[in-house]
């Protein structure tokens, strides 16, 4: 284990900051308080050459982006985003203004009535944005067949703010095509790329590819995409700021304080120490975004800095949705080379993912893609091409958690196909191909996954997976090739999935090695562990930790979020909070601790923090070594049934094994899978929740360090799903979240 980097300090009252509040931001308000709303561009792209604004009322304001009294953008990591877009517009419904007013409705009235002008070259690019039907839901593009006559012109030039000089040219100048847009404008540009090759690939010897794919017994190809959305969010995202005493307070459920304190302080050319953030509750960690959420506090602080009141601002459902989308759209291309045994000897993987107009982490993004897309599996000769491109869409995220999930979809149904192709069963496509000696490993990544074969083991043997697939296997062909519908049985279908859930990621320059903790014992034997709160099952581990260690009852231990503004952690609260490193490193404060306090006049504390030493397993510039700090893993089972008469689905069991290492409370990680699966079942198939008639979880026991499971559930069960779907259809689904309509249309044609 590499060394922590430690200080042992006495425990001295010092200037603190409370980081966390216990409410959210929507409940807070104070006296005068202003409601505000965001103007939105009307186009996805083009110039804007006026913003034409109304009488204002009295106490109603608009600012845009030339009333910033510091610098009109928020810099992360090596990008630049406007506050407020003043020129050219790089998707539909970028903020370029916002308003603030007393009463609520008022001020989305006024939003209302604010005219935009573009530039007359953009008409096409707005025409295209007009179809969205956001702004202007009344009008409809002409027929791309029929051209519009002068009174539609007219009318589309009207609700776009065009120049209406542009009115008077002929019809035949407008059509309903979409612009192809200039390189200028950023869309469609590259803006990460990796490219990992291993084996005969890494030589780029000339025809090298085709004689892999030739010389195997089978060339299996298809295209993957999961881009379900996650479950709907109690609050939307925003803000409510105000000054006070020369003080900018902004409350907001932020996941990067830090950061966020450092926008701000640019934007509104204040001190970084006469900013302080309130984090609020959040209604789940892919609801703000992590860096897009700063932008909407800084265009709430704006306001309030320059009214001199408190205003709020709150996300309509319709603007969250569109606007802050959680995710990055991926399209994941496989070619393999596979043996009659089984064994698959080459991989061709071509990803794609659509970043939005900007996204900073786009090559983290990527790079965890391209870890996983293979999964565990020890494949000779790989060759991945993985690159971000930009789009006229908002902007994207990254949700550190759950990056991976949609390379495990691919991979995962992917083997399910060449189990169909190849005869073979799942389980032993799976087996045949994982590494069982990492002495002899093939791949670039290695995972802490030795107990992965029990893992799948136990998950088949508990579900009965080997009989229940090649049954209904044999059911879905007597399905397919029977003409007697009208007494049939219902279609079944089961899939296996397996997939890693890593933490810790070493890649990342300015998150990696930046976790640290602080553990006091007080003078009365009463430990405060000076952290951000986790979740409650992470709270509930900790606090069983150090009780442990230190040999106290669980009642004299508490965790706060206080700690001196320098301590503040430079880094989201997701990867300051995951359970592997920060569990590791309370583990070591409690001992040293333990071993101190007989000789060390109390309060005690000791503060910990990883090293870059740790980061030297991975191998940055070569691509290749360990990862991640701690790797869990889980395998999952889905058994669908479908009505033969509607077919409609419905879950018969879910079955899932995890190997996490320690656990320190068996119902609360049981819970945590639990609501997983249950907040899964509702993203599977569009506007619908799928019923399931059993959960069944299990465990590998095991003494290693625990690892994270929060995300398992969603790396397993929909490739599971749509494997289980695909069977009992005798069809293949290659994307999800799928809709009803096509199972039934899949299924009719079957």
């Amino acid at each position: 284990m590499p060394k922590s980097s430690t200080k042992s300090v006495r425990s001295q009252k010092t200037a603190r900051t409370t980081l966390q509040a216990l409410d959210y931001y929507t409940d807070c308000s104070r006296q005068g308080m202003l409601y505000a709303a965001l103007i939105r561009s009307p186009a996805a792209s083009g110039i804007i050459t006026n913003i034409s604004i109304p009488q204002m009322p009295d106490g109603y304001f608009l600012f845009t982006a030339r009333d910033i009294p510091g610098r009109n953008t928020v810099r992360t990591q090596n990008a630049d985003t406007p506050v407020f877009c003043a020129d050219r517009v790089s998707y539909f419904g970028e903020p370029i203004g916002i308003v603030a007013g007393p009463d609520e409705s008022q001020v989305y009235e006024l939003t209302s009535e604010i005219e935009v002008t573009f530039d007359s070259s953009t008409l096409e690019s707005a025409l295209e944005s007009v179809a969205k039907k956001y702004t202007h839901p009344v009008i409809k593009l002409p027929d791309t067949e029929q051209k519009p006559d002068a009174k539609q012109i007219l009318e589309i030039t009207k609700a776009m703010n065009l120049d209406p000089s542009f009115v008077v040219q002929p019809p035949a100048a407008i059509t309903a095509e979409p612009r192809i847009p200039s390189q200028s404008e950023n869309t469609g540009a590259v803006i990460a790329q990796r490219i990992v090759k291993t084996g005969l690939f890494s030589d780029d010897a000339p025809n090298v590819y085709e004689s892999v794919f030739k010389s195997a017994d089978f060339d299996i190809s298809e295209t993957w995409v999961q881009d379900t959305e996650q479950p709907s969010w109690t609050e939307t995202n925003g803000a409510f700021c105000f000054m006070e005493n020369g003080i900018m307070n902004i409350f907001t459920p932020t996941q990067w304080p830090n950061y966020l304190r450092k926008a701000v302080s640019v934007s509104l050319n204040l001190d970084n120490e006469k900013i302080f953030i309130r984090e609020t509750n959040s209604s789940g960690h892919d609801a703000n975004g992590i860096w897009r959420n700063a932008t909407l506090a800084i265009q709430t602080a704006v306001a309030a800095y320059l009214t001199g009141k408190p205003v709020k601002l709150t996300l309509s459902r319709d603007e969250h949705q569109k606007f802050m989308k959680s995710g990055v759209p991926a399209k994941i291309h496989y070619r393999t080379a596979v043996m009659k045994d089984g064994s698959i000897t080459a991989v061709k993987a071509d990803i794609t993912i659509d970043v939005g107009s900007c996204n900073p982490f786009a090559q983290e993004i990527l790079d965890r893609l391209v870890i996983a897309v293979c999964n565990i599996y020890d494949i000779p000769n790989i060759c991945i091409t993985a690159k971000a491109v930009t789009s006229t869409n908002p902007p994207t995220s990254i949700f550190p958690e759950m990056i991976d999930s949609q390379a495990f979809f691919a991979a995962e149904n992917h083997l399910q196909l060449i189990a169909e192709e190849t005869n073979i069963l799942p389980a032993d496509i799976r087996l045949k191909n994982i590494c069982s000696n990492q002495k002899n490993i093939k791949m670039p990544f290695i995972f802490h996954t030795e107990k992965a074969e029990s893992v799948l083991n136990n998950v088949i043997a508990m579900s009965d997976f080997n009989r229940k697939y090649t049954t209904f296997r044999i059911d879905a062909k007597q399905h397919r090739n029977s003409e007697d519908t009208f007494f049939a049985l219902p279609i079944r279908g089961i899939g296996l999935t397996c997939a890693f859930d890593g933490s810790g990621y070493f890649g990342n320059d300015i998150f990696s090695g930046s976790q640290k903790i602080a553990v006091t014992l007080e003078s009365d034997n009463a430990v405060t562990i000076h952290s951000l709160v986790p979740s409650p099952s992470i709270s509930e581990i900790w606090i069983k930790t150090v009780s442990a260690i230190l040999k106290l009852p669980p009642s004299a231990v508490k965790i706060t979020p206080d700690m001196e503004i320098n301590d503040v952690m430079p880094l989201p609260d997701n990867i300051y909070s995951n359970i592997s490193i920060m569990t590791h490193l309370l583990t070591q404060c409690s001992l040293e601790i333990a071993k101190k306090r007989e000789k060390t006049q109390l309060p005690l504390t000791v503060k910990k923090g990883l090293g870059p030493s740790m980061k030297k397993q991975w191998n940055k510039s070569d691509f290749r070594g360990i990862p991640f700090h701690t790797t869990s893993f889980g395998a999952a089972v889905v058994e669908i049934e479908l009505d033969p008469y509607t077919y409609k689905e419905r879950i018969k069991g879910i079955w899932l094994t995890v190997d996490c290492g320690r656990i320190f409370s068996l119902h609360a990680i049981e819970n945590t899978l639990r609501l997983s699966i249950q907040q899964e079942l509702s993203q599977l198939v569009a506007d619908e929740t799928i019923v399931c008639d059993g959960l069944h979880i299990s465990f590998i026991q095991s003494e290693d360090n625990p690892g994270q499971i929060g995300e398992i559930v969603h790396n397993t069960v929909p490739a599971a799903f749509s494997s289980a779907l695909s069977q009992a259809l005798s069809a293949r689904i290659c994307s999800l979240p799928c809709t009803a309509e096509t199972i039934y249309s899949q299924g009719d044609t079957a």
